[in-house]
């Protein structure tokens, strides 16, 4: 395959018209757009590391433009005039709110990391941004949830839905955001309104939200009857910000990053509401571990950002390993296959050292 068949899927994959339905398809689509990205030489770390983090170069916000894409469909053309946010089913006081109206409620300003279940370990569908706007949980407390309602369809105006049991929709964390990185939100992320359930993988946060409708059943999700998790809790994942291959023609043949030793390695690890309990390296396949150092860890919702000083003594050829681990204690697993419900194997990177 050539350079330029790879980009075209590139730019059809990120820009998001061409989506598969079924797990295996899904999971070719995201291997083949992470391929595409590292061929293009344009890696996400590098992409991420534009915006400065107080604590590091690396884990800040990602810029609107970079931030990942991933939809069941085309972005939909919405009419801010006539569109509507509604609460409705088994609740006593049915509710309908303007845009308008959601700007007007007292806001909230939250940094999250959103990431798809689709997402490889050192995968690039996943972003981190600032997001403004309105607790979801007093609206729907407004709209007094009959006792019946045991679930709730969250729906988009692309057509898209998902559904969640009532008692996690009410998460204090849950929020709707209209705001990205201080900016209406982009056309292809929701404007004019999505939903965050925080520790979840994006596919139960749907964007464009138009409304939620409480039932006394189970209403099967788009992605849900084509073999994806019903809950989708975040697994542990990692991936790396620095070094990385260079980009060019020659890294189609040369898949190591070239460094001269000792090298500081940054990268990433993020987890469900447990977060990150610590990240550990191996250089020699996983005989030896030793514990990086978590530079930002702030919140189980956003990436921790870590740190490892590899020195070793002479030059050569080496296989880095991550092994995060998250607040319940589990740990990456070497390998861990797609079934439906996110990847979780341990990230590697190829290192040439060339001095030391």
């Amino acid at each position: 395959m050539g350079t330029r068949s790879i980009r075209a899927q590139l730019k059809q994959a990120m820009d998001g018209r061409s989506k598969p339905d079924s797990p295996l398809g899904r999971r070719k689509f995201l291997i083949a757009s992470g391929a595409a990205i590292a061929l293009a030489g344009i890696p996400l770390g590098r992409r991420i590391a534009r915006a400065a983090a107080p604590a590091s170069k690396f884990g800040g916000p990602t810029p609107n433009a970079n931030f990942y894409v991933t939809s069941s469909a085309g972005t939909p053309a919405v009419d801010l005039n006539s569109w509507r946010f509604s609460i409705k089913g088994l609740v006593e006081n049915p509710l309908q709110f303007s845009y308008a109206d959601l700007r007007k409620l007292p806001r909230i300003e939250e940094m999250l990391t959103l990431e798809c279940i689709s997402n490889p370990p050192d995968g690039t569908a996943i972003s981190n941004a600032n997001w403004t706007g309105v607790r979801l949980r007093p609206l729907v407390e407004r709209a007094r949830v009959k006792r019946g309602a045991r679930f709730v369809a969250m729906r988009g105006a692309d057509g898209y839905h998902t559904v969640l049991p009532v008692d996690e929709l009410m998460r204090e964390e849950n929020f709707l955001p209209y705001l990205m990185n201080g900016e209406p939100l982009p056309a292809r992320h929701g404007y004019p309104l999505r939903i965050f359930i925080p520790g979840k993988y994006g596919m139960k946060q749907p964007k464009w939200i138009t409304e939620l409708e409480f039932a006394d059943h189970e209403i099967p999700g788009y992605w849900e009857v084509r073999g994806w998790s019903d809950t989708c809790w975040r697994k542990v994942n990692s991936g790396f910000f620095s070094p990385r291959v260079e980009g060019g023609l020659m890294s189609i043949f040369d898949r190591k990053a070239k460094v001269t030793a000792p090298v500081d390695i940054y990268g990433w690890a993020l987890a469900g509401p447990s977060g990150i309990k610590r990240v550990e390296l191996s250089s020699d396949n996983g005989v030896t571990w030793h514990n990086a150092q978590l530079v930002e860890n702030s919140s189980p919702y956003v990436w921790t950002v870590w740190k490892y000083r590899f020195a070793p003594q002479a030059a050569g050829d080496f296989m880095i390993r991550v092994r995060a681990t998250d607040g319940g204690g589990v740990a990456q697993p070497p390998a861990d296959p797609q079934t439906g419900s996110g990847m979780s194997g341990q990230a590697r990177i190829a290192l040439e050292v060339t001095s030391v």
